[in-house]
C-alpha cells in the first residue's frame, strides 16, 4: 500500500483511499514530513490521514 502512495507522489498520479469506517476520498498524495500521515490534496481542500486507519489504496492512471 505504501509503495503505491510512493509511486503516485512520484509520478503525479491520482490516488482513491478508502479508510477503515468506510469512508473514501480521492486526490493527490503530497510528500508528508510524518511518515505516519498521508497527506491529500482534493477538490476540497488538502487533508490528513493517519495510515493505520487507511484500508485500501488504488492509483488512478490517466490513459491518454
Amino acid at each position: 500500500m505504501e509503495k503505491e502512495i510512493e509511486l503516485a507522489i512520484k509520478r503525479g498520479h491520482y490516488v482513491f483511499v478508502k479508510s477503515v469506517d468506510g469512508s473514501t476520498l480521492t486526490g493527490i498524495p503530497e510528500q508528508s514530513s510524518d511518515p505516519n500521515k498521508l497527506k491529500m490534496r482534493t477538490a476540497l481542500g488538502s487533508f490528513w490521514i493517519p495510515m493505520d486507519e487507511v484500508s485500501h489504496v488504488s492509483r488512478l492512471i490517466h490513459i491518454k
